[in-house]
């Protein structure tokens, strides 16, 4: 898709004037000449909104001819698809790069932390259903292929940013800068009937593969698996109930390889040096277990996350524990064996996002899943396209440890 403008007579462009002429200082843009829109991502990378990139041709103050690139973000015109989210993503979205990253600038230089931001700067936005981005592609930024999942190096650095991101939410909460109540609760938290629809859509659909598809030996764990969709949203409440000593931090919500980007060295192909978290529509303050555990059961290797799960939940505390004591809350750290134990207390989110989030990250097939459909009444039960509960990457991805939950009882429909 692209589209071609004169923009001297567009408001769009004069808003786009404004906040380029904000954001770029010294190299003032006088005009833009013309704006080159194309979607920026590919089908199956993301659901709450439409992503563009923008090429501007412009005439700078100086009288100089220059190019430009910016993302911008737009809400779904699809009022089917707006209907179905249970949040209000853009809002979320805004005010975390408007008020809370910027708090975690104004932290970072008070302590002299010069360490790499792990986020993108905002060039403006307009409330609450556009938000203009610098475009990291052209400092070399990539998104990384979601369907391969990532690798050990690439698992590690996205952990060890994590943890960082985590202690900087950490501490504005110590300092009284941000309040739970600042942003909407964990969409799983609330239970909005939509998303109710999609963790029992899962669950029946993967039980009705399971006994179309998948060998026999797996019909119990079918059966098991649909009469779940009756219990799956209680359980899932009570991982949310407060804990006692609860690490609460602000979340990013939806840690997945598409909504991360990495730059490589250049000298070591495939070896990434550097990494920025895109995309806070779903960001909320609660505890950081679910975003580490979110991350290792959809974007990781499968028999990566199996072989190194220990050095991954290690390179994530280690992180924490050092930005933590850099800012003089070291004592504050949760132990390495508290990190599993939350981890392990919270598993049955973990088998819910591998049947919900799963098949869909890594899908391959088109119209993996249509968000749409859990607002109606009568199309909710088919959001889910069943050739990604078919595939040998999700089969492969999950087996192994549905056989594990199975055995420990993790499903066994009860309360």
């Amino acid at each position: 898709m692209e589209t071609k403008s004169k923009c001297g007579e567009k408001e769009e462009c004069i808003w786009l004037e404004t906040l380029i002429n904000k954001w770029a200082g010294k190299n003032l843009v006088a005009r833009i000449i013309e704006m080159d829109l194309n979607i920026a991502t590919s089908e199956g990378d993301n659901y709450l909104s439409i992503i563009y990139q923008a090429k501007l041709s412009v005439i700078l103050c100086n009288g100089m001819k220059s190019k430009l690139s910016v993302i911008i973000k737009k809400t779904h015109e699809n009022k089917k698809m707006l209907n179905a989210l249970t949040i209000p993503v853009f809002k979320i979205e805004i005010k975390v790069y408007k008020e809370i990253l910027r708090q975690f600038e104004v932290l970072m230089n008070e302590y002299q932390d010069y360490n790499e931001k792990s986020w993108c700067q905002l060039i403006g936005c307009r409330s609450y259903d556009t938000i203009v981005l610098e475009d990291l592609k052209v400092k070399n930024y990539v998104v990384a292929d979601r369907k391969k999942m990532l690798d050990l190096n690439h698992s590690k650095l996205v952990l060890h940013s994590l943890g960082r991101f985590h202690a900087l939410g950490y501490i504005l909460i110590q300092k009284g800068l941000l309040q739970k109540e600042d942003l909407p609760p964990f969409y799983c938290d609330v239970g909005h009937i939509t998303v109710q629809r999609s963790f029992k859509g899962g669950l029946m659909m993967l039980s009705n593969v399971i006994e179309k598809y998948w060998t026999p030996e797996w019909k119990e764990i079918g059966d098991r698996l649909y009469k779940e969709q009756n219990v799956v949203m209680g359980k899932l409440k009570k991982l949310f109930e407060p804990q006692e000593n609860d690490f609460i931090t602000l979340c990013h919500g939806d840690c997945w390889t598409c909504n991360m980007m990495f730059k490589y060295s250049p000298f070591e192909e495939n070896y990434p040096i550097s990494f920025k978290f895109l995309d806070f529509q779903i960001a909320h303050v609660n505890s950081y277990i679910f975003d580490v555990m979110h991350f290792l059961y959809t974007s990781v290797q499968p028999e990566v996350r199996r072989t190194n799960y220990d050095l991954l939940l290690s390179t994530y505390h280690k992180s924490l524990l050092t930005t933590l004591a850099l800012y003089g809350f070291e004592d504050r750290t949760p132990t390495l064996k508290s990190i599993h134990s939350e981890a392990e207390r919270i598993e049955y989110y973990c088998f819910t996002t591998s049947i919900f989030a799963l098949p869909i990250t890594i899908a391959e097939v088109k119209d993996a899943f249509k968000l749409e459909y859990l607002n109606n009444d009568s199309k909710w039960t088919e959001a889910y396209n069943e050739d990604i509960f078919k595939s040998d990457l999700y089969k492969s991805a999950v087996q192994p440890e549905l056989k594990k939950w199975f055995n420990k009882g993790l499903f066994k429909n009860n309360m």
